[in-house]
């Protein structure tokens, strides 16, 4: 039985791994603010269009799965 050894990765490896598994997660964080700013903005447009003041975006996932948008 031949054990073969592998050699750990290289500091300069592992830090280019980490430099882009971090660019994704800021761009992934970057996403979900904007998304966060368009759903209050549309809970802002549809509580207006409703004449309900306080619409909250779990108010609007409320709304729209019970219209069959959302499964």
């Amino acid at each position: 039985m031949t054990i073969t050894a592998t050699s750990p990765r290289q500091e300069r490896e592992i830090l280019q791994d980490a430099a882009e598994a971090l660019s994704e997660l800021d761009r992934l964080h970057s996403t979900a603010r904007a998304l966060d700013a368009r759903i209050e903005a549309l809970c802002h447009e549809f509580g207006e269009t409703k004449r309900m003041w306080g619409y909250a975006p779990h108010h609007l996932r409320q709304t729209c799965a019970a219209q069959g948008l959302l499964p």
